[in-house]
């Protein structure tokens, strides 16, 4: 089993309260908990090539605001991890645009980490951007070998070493 599909699986027996769909199909969508840490606050992980229902528009924004809402997080930072995104997630910007209004409707957003880009990534990102509100331009950061970004998360205060080896293993590029 991957580390996205444990993730999953570690939220499963909450889902009933969160997603209907990833109760029946637990791949359906991905906007995991994985931890908490004092500076990034909830961490939730999203890998969009590892959905299968990565086109469900309405079925992606409410199950990422149902878990918000569940949790209701003071703050809260996301990583989305593009590894194996190709042309056909490309079309599902809507998602993407979607889901920027959502955060500018939830806020109290920390940080957006991606990690994983590619030119397709940071182009829709910039299209995305336009409908986010400007004060979550600056919590958008794209992780890469050479950054220091991914010190400063791995070394964030996590509640245990478990979570912090998970980080790690998220950000192991």
């Amino acid at each position: 089993m991957n580390l996205d599909q444990t993730i999953k699986l570690n939220d499963i027996k909450i889902m009933h309260k969160i997603c209907s769909i990833c109760i029946k199909d637990f791949t359906s969508h991905s906007f995991n908990f994985i931890c908490h840490s004092l500076e990034g606050g909830h961490i939730f992980y999203t890998k969009i090539s590892s959905t299968s229902k990565y086109h469900d528009t309405e079925g992606i924004y409410n199950h990422c605001l149902n878990y918000l809402n569940y949790i209701n997080p003071e703050k809260w930072s996301w990583i989305i991890d593009f590894e194996g995104f190709g042309i056909k997630h490309t079309l599902g910007i809507n998602t993407g645009v979607q889901l920027s209004y959502l955060i500018n409707k939830f806020g109290r957003l920390n940080h957006i980490i991606i990690i994983n880009a590619n030119i397709f990534v940071e182009q829709m990102v910039k299209m995305i951007k336009i409908t986010l509100n400007k004060e979550y331009h600056s919590c958008i950061k794209f992780l890469n070998k050479t950054s220091d970004l991914k010190y400063t998360i791995e070394n964030w205060s996590y509640d245990n070493d478990m979570q912090n080896k998970t980080i790690k293993q998220i950000l192991a590029l």
